[in-house]
Order: C-alpha cells, then sequence, then structure tokens
C-alpha cells in the first residue's frame, strides 16, 4: 500500500484526518478518560502511528527516572508497541509496521494496538508525568 492509500482507508473507516505533510497526517480517538491525538507518518519502509506527546516527563530527575523505569518495563511486555522520550521530554507510544505487503487488516491491527495501549496504561502512567498534552 502506498501512504496514500493508508490515508484513504482511514477516511473510509471514519478517522478524523488532517493532513500536515506530504507523508503526515494527525487524527485522533477517545478513550476511556481522555482523547488522544496521533500521527501517522510513512518513515522509510514503515508505517509509524505515534501518539506525541503521550505525556510529559516530570521536571523533578528522579521521578522523571522512576517513569522511565516503568515506561522500560512497560515496553517488554508490550507487543508491536513501544514507548519512548524525546528530546523535549515527551513521552511517545508508537506502533510501527513494515510498509511493504501492508494490507488493512495489518492497518487496523497497528490501530487497534495503538488506542489499546495508550487507553490501558493511561491510569497508571499519568499519575507518573508531567501535566497531561493538551488535545
Amino acid at each position: 500500500m502506498t501512504f496514500d492509500e493508508i490515508v484513504s482507508y482511514l477516511r473510509a473507516d471514519g478517522w478524523p484526518i488532517e493532513p500536515l505533510r506530504e507523508k503526515t497526517v494527525r487524527s485522533s480517538f477517545r478513550a476511556d478518560t481522555r482523547a488522544f491525538t496521533f500521527f501517522v507518518h510513512a518513515e522509510g519502509a514503515y508505517l509509524v502511528l505515534a501518539v506525541v506527546p503521550y505525556l510529559r516527563l516530570p521536571v523533578e530527575e528522579d521521578t522523571a527516572q522512576i517513569l522511565m523505569d516503568r515506561l522500560l518495563h512497560l515496553n517488554n511486555e508490550m507487543v508491536f508497541a513501544k514507548f519512548s522520550v524525546d528530546e523535549d521530554g515527551d513521552v511517545i507510544l508508537s506502533v510501527e509496521y513494515p510498509m511493504a505487503h501492508l494490507d488493512k487488516t495489518e492497518i487496523r491491527d497497528a490501530l487497534d494496538v495503538l488506542t489499546y495501549y495508550a487507553n490501558t496504561h493511561w491510569p497508571e502512567i499519568s499519575k507518573m508525568g508531567g501535566p497531561p498534552p493538551e488535545v
């Protein structure tokens, strides 16, 4: 699938789409306790879906370290998803799928994984992080 075909599928499936760049769009979903904004991006050979920011690292170094340790532990438990932290202190939840041989069922799987982990881990992780991002 091409990136344009992926975006067309998302639109047809009812996802709100806001084009940002040639290979990047923004969308969102409503979870149990809040709405999440995520980006869909074609990066080289991979389709990346990423909630940026999922939340922010706390400013206190000790508290930030506790959160990062927990994120590493969760990365070991999660399948097809990972937490990371960017240079701005934003915690990111992402899913990456290879674009080669990608089909609609794999796009649906990627969305399911992203929304599941975003919703599942928010109650615990939100208590450990900085202020929730503006949606």
